[in-house]
């Protein structure tokens, strides 16, 4: 079985064109994506397995390995295919005749040669090819990625704007059905039950795909926590986080015009937090039990 340490990974993952950090890989490797093991020597670093690696790999670039293997088969065994062939083809001669006509047997070796160099042509232009291909399915994973962030981007905007115009909408039909004319003003919401809060901070633990079972764990702990931080024990915000016509939040020290996105993106820093502490303390045990 073979075994690889970070810098081989790296040197694997750059054929795959998948990265040139070594900081991206051992990012990978505490966040689990990348499968790896502690060696004994601490100077060896990670040791990681083939086909853990390649697993990677697929999961990244889906039947990618298949073709490179195939194309690495093919370019070791390209010239015994091309000599198997051309023996066929002059198999119908007679040895006694080859052996007896010097300039012929010249002459053939020369054709091997020469069509030796023609197939190492094609070969160059099938790699270049190859690398044009890999190269566009580098581009189209990063345009991909930055698709999911503007659509995550324009939900999270669509949210905010259809909760304006609700309120706004609300606020006038008010004002219509009291007869009162006056300057359209933002009415904060200042109201939210602990179970609609869940459901919000249910919503945002989705995001986190590879730390969900841990997030899972403490969902109950950390939505009470969060929540009390921004509501009294009658769902009311607490008074200084309301400012004017804007939501001051206690967790990211920024203002808000919209409660739903100041709660969400408050969710998110507790929870980026709690990740990042969840990684140091494994890293802690790992250097405590290797000592």
């Amino acid at each position: 079985m073979e075994v690889y340490n970070v810098h081989q990974a790296l040197k694997i993952l750059q054929q795959y064109y998948i990265t040139d950090s070594i900081q991206m890989v051992t990012r990978w490797i505490r966040e689990g994506k990348i499968k790896a093991e502690r060696s004994e020597n601490r100077k060896e670093g990670y040791k990681i397995r083939h086909e853990d690696l390649f697993e990677f790999i697929e999961e990244l670039r889906p039947g990618l390995p298949e073709i490179m293997a195939v194309h690495e088969w093919y370019v070791e065994n390209a010239f015994s295919i091309m000599m198997n062939d051309n023996y066929g083809k002059n198999s119908e001669f007679d040895s006694s005749e080859v052996k007896g006509v010097n300039t012929d047997s010249q002459e053939f070796i020369e054709q091997l040669l020469e069509e030796k160099k023609q197939l190492e042509n094609q070969l160059i232009s099938m790699q270049d090819e190859l690398n044009l291909v890999y190269g566009k399915v580098a581009e189209l994973t990063t345009e991909v990625q930055k698709l999911k962030e503007e659509n995550a981007f324009l939900v999270d905007l669509y949210e905010q704007t259809d909760e304006m115009y609700q309120e706004l909408k609300n606020k006038s039909q008010q004002e219509s059905n009291n007869g009162i004319s006056k300057t359209m003003e933002r009415n904060l919401n200042k109201v939210m039950s602990a179970e609609d809060f869940k459901t919000i901070f249910k919503g945002v633990i989705n995001e986190y795909e590879s730390e969900t079972t841990h997030l899972m764990q403490q969902e109950s702990e950390l939505s009470t926590e969060i929540y009390t931080l921004f509501f009294n024990e009658d769902e009311k915000l607490k008074d200084e986080i309301i400012n004017d016509e804007e939501y001051n939040c206690p967790l990211t020290g920024k203002r808000y015009k919209n409660l739903k996105s100041m709660l969400k993106n408050a969710i998110r820093f507790k929870l980026e937090k709690n990740i990042h502490q969840n990684v140091d303390n494994k890293v802690e045990q790992m250097i405590f039990s290797e000592s």
